[in-house]
């Protein structure tokens, strides 16, 4: 088995409440266009968009047509195909669950879960029901702004990552303003709240503690340039082509950076490549970003 975990995958239905998708079994492709196959066999150098006037449309029905196939059955081929040694599931609520993925880790031990902050309960009882994902095993948190609706910098945001923080386990962000769904949404999204901005801010406001900005390494430089000690900040590289992994580590230096895919809107074998392209003069690098920062973080 390889020493490659990657520190950012969904399971199910991230956009949809009640969509039983994680643990059906024999779920075929769907017949749509499907606009990120292009963007996987480029290596990510290409854009997501091509310019057609269908463009946007397109690309949020593959999204929604991949978590749509993106059950256990379907992942753990994923993980078979190249021989991986783990996965970090982060949920979506209210749409996917931490007891959604526990459950997924118990039937393939691989899983790692994470957890979310349920923003609907009073700020105690959130803080209260994760510590209890902590004692199941959530080995993190994942925030997501656009799809919980609520901003990063909203206190209760503050409250829900000291959870994890107190106990030495790490916060993941969403980062990046993008449209999920076709207009008009049927319930409220604001997709500014994932205004890179604002993970700076955030950043700033917790300085010394474990945050890793979701699809941040093709950003990096922006990290450094923007948030005053970035010493405890961390990026993942979905959506990363070969080069921007490069600059990546450059500019944050090889400890800083996490192999995430993002997974199941691009695939594992697409980004292993571009991974093992970027550092294939630099083994100590690539084992870093594939494997020993976040076994570092996750304490595994």
């Amino acid at each position: 088995m390889k020493r490659i975990i990657d520190s950012h995958a969904h399971l199910g239905d991230i956009f949809h409440e009640n969509r039983n998708i994680s643990f059906k079994t024999n779920v075929k492709k769907g017949d749509y266009e499907d606009r990120f196959i292009r963007l996987e066999e480029s290596g990510f150098t290409l854009p997501l968009f091509t310019g057609a006037e269908d463009d946007l449309e397109k690309v949020i029905d593959g999204g929604q047509f991949r978590c749509w196939e993106s059950t256990l059955e379907q992942l753990t081929a994923q993980l078979d195909e190249s021989d991986m040694a783990g996965v970090v599931l982060l949920p979506c609520l209210p749409n996917t669950t931490f007891e959604e993925y526990l459950a997924a880790s118990m039937l393939e031990p691989r899983i790692i879960p994470f957890s979310a902050a349920d923003f609907s309960l009073p700020a105690d009882d959130m803080a209260e029901k994760l510590k209890k994902d902590i004692g199941r095993g959530a080995k993190g948190l994942k925030l997501h702004p656009v799809l919980q609706n609520v901003r990063l910098l909203d206190e209760r945001m503050a409250i829900a990552a000291e959870v994890f923080w107190d106990r030495g386990l790490p916060v993941l962000a969403h980062v990046g303003i993008g449209q999920y769904y076709h207009d008009p949404c049927p319930w409220p999204v604001n997709n500014q709240y994932g205004d890179p901005e604002d993970f700076f801010e955030f950043c700033d406001r917790h300085p010394g503690k474990d945050i890793i900005g979701a699809h941040m390494a093709d950003s990096a430089q922006d990290i450094v340039d923007n948030v005053k000690d970035w010493s405890h900040v961390y990026a993942d590289t979905s959506f990363c082509s070969a080069e921007a992994a490069r600059k990546a580590v450059s500019a944050m230096g090889a400890e800083h950076i996490l192999f995430g895919t993002d997974y199941p809107f691009t695939h594992e074998k697409y980004n292993i490549a571009v991974i093992e392209e970027a550092f294939a003069d630099d083994p100590e690098t690539m084992d870093l970003v594939f494997y020993g920062n976040i076994a570092r973080l996750l304490g595994i």
